[in-house]
């Protein structure tokens, strides 16, 4: 299952939930300059006036990587506003308590009866890794029991979600004095989790169990073929798991990119420019934002 890897590309609230007073984190073998995928969207009917670069992110970013190239300034500089996956992260006690709101729900099964004996002795270990309390996990619904894992097992990682991309790039137009837009609430991007079905739920609770071990190569690996531009790896990576059963796609990945091309090709049919920074999972495959544009008229480049 590839889990963990999906949601870091897929899902911006994943470092709601990070934990704290965790040990020395482990050196990451990543690499530390590269170019990201981006590329430009411009219309081909009279009513399209409008353009937009497409930049695909990973939510959170080891210190000290340079992800930025010419090409991404002048990109950069030459758009009107920056269009970002979820606004309002940058209030963690306000995120903190829609989470808590979605997250937690009375009669709840303990949080080790929710998966499969052989696992148990595994989650036992990822709890203890975590400094979660176990009461506070058997609280919470298992879709947010198993957000606040991963977030714990990144967390370890030394990644902070004040490194991630969108929150330079909202402190770079906000000095730019150009406006900052968002495609969900807080509430909408965890409401995608909280109403799939248990057996999904747990399902992605079974992963972030099983992929614990491989969290540091998995992360190693989805960074370098984000920041080298390997869509092709970034498609391998974002895909499995929960991904593989197309009810759970549908809703995670699917839907939302529709979402987002209609937000999209209703802001391209006005005049202007628009730099579009969401998780690079949205912008790869066959049913990526560009393939659901270009469907709709509009000429797609990669421009980096």
């Amino acid at each position: 299952m590839k889990f963990i890897k999906a949601l870091r590309a897929l899902i911006a609230t994943v470092s709601l939930v990070a934990c704290s007073n965790t040990p020395e984190p482990p050196p990451l073998d990543t690499i530390a300059e590269g170019k990201p995928a981006l590329w430009k969207v411009t219309g081909s009917k009279p009513e399209q006036k409008g353009s937009a670069f497409l930049f695909g992110t990973i939510h959170i970013l080891p210190k000290g990587v340079n992800w930025r190239t010419p090409a991404l300034e002048e990109a950069i500089a030459s758009s009107d506003r920056l269009v970002i996956e979820v606004l309002g992260l940058e209030d963690t006690e306000n995120a903190a308590r829609i989470f808590s709101r979605l997250a937690i729900s009375p009669n709840q099964p303990e949080i080790e009866m929710r998966i499969k004996p052989s696992l148990r002795d595994d989650l036992d270990a990822v709890i203890d890794k975590s400094s979660i309390p176990e009461f506070a996990l058997n609280r919470m619904e298992s879709w947010a029991a198993a957000l606040s894992l991963a977030s714990a097992q990144t967390n370890a990682l030394g990644l902070d979600s004040s490194e991630g991309v969108e929150k330079k790039l909202v402190a770079q137009y906000e000095g730019l004095k150009k406006p900052v837009e968002g495609l969900e609430t807080i509430e909408q991007q965890l409401g995608y989790f909280d109403t799939l079905p248990e057996t999904q739920q747990r399902d992605m609770l079974a992963s972030v169990v099983e992929e614990a071990a491989d969290a540091k190569s998995s992360f190693e690996k989805l960074f370098n073929a984000w920041i080298s531009g390997d869509t092709e790896t970034i498609v391998d990576l974002s895909e499995g798991g929960i991904l593989e059963d197309p009810k759970t796609r549908e809703k995670l990945l699917v839907a939302r990119n529709q979402d987002w091309t209609e937000q999209l090709d209703k802001k391209l049919q006005s005049p202007g420019i628009s730099f579009v920074a969401v998780g690079a999972a949205h912008l790869v495959g066959p049913d990526a934002v560009q393939a659901m544009l270009e469907k709709r008229g509009y000429k797609i480049e990669k421009i980096q």
